[in-house]
């Protein structure tokens, strides 16, 4: 008569290991979904904040500016225009320098210099009112979008005061 010693057998041992690999392979797998999404968001708030701020900085800008000198929508598009002291100041679409060649928003004063606004920017629109660069009422729309983001856009209507 065998005696019962309380083991395991081999079977129920794969059993258990495989139960327990499965496991783990479950957990891991909404590690790995909740670390992308974690990611994606990340970089969904930096487009929009950088959005927000380049649209802001643009349409305020704008809003004391005496005529729309010129745009263009190709290119990522571009927008001059002349304030009250004469000097025109183009915002324009480029490729930043660095290593991540990250499309931005650049302001130049009477073609000098190109500082940037914001970063991950890679559309200026702008349509004016009517017919012709004498009105006063522009819409302007940035479109934005880094890695997994997707694309973002803000938009925004300003009429020139001057």
């Amino acid at each position: 008569m065998l005696q019962d010693r309380g083991g395991f057998t081999l079977v129920e041992m794969v059993v258990s290991l495989l139960l327990i690999l499965l496991v783990i392979t479950i957990v891991k797998n909404f590690f790995i979904f909740g670390v992308h999404i974690y990611h994606q968001n990340r970089d969904r708030a930096e487009v929009e904040e950088n959005l927000r701020l380049g649209i802001n900085r643009l349409s305020r800008e704008l809003r004391h500016a005496d005529v729309v000198v010129s745009y263009q929508q190709d290119g990522g598009g571009r927008l001059s225009f002349k304030n009250t002291r004469g000097d025109i100041i183009t915002y324009r679409i480029s490729t930043s320098g660095d290593v991540e060649t990250a499309k931005q928003l650049t302001r130049s004063i009477g073609g000098h210099g190109h500082n940037p606004v914001a970063r991950y920017v890679k559309k200026l629109q702008v349509e004016l009112a009517g017919a012709g660069t004498s009105t006063g009422l522009v819409t302007l729309t940035l479109v934005g979008e880094k890695d997994g983001s997707g694309e973002i856009e803000v938009s925004t209507t300003v009429r020139i005061r001057n």
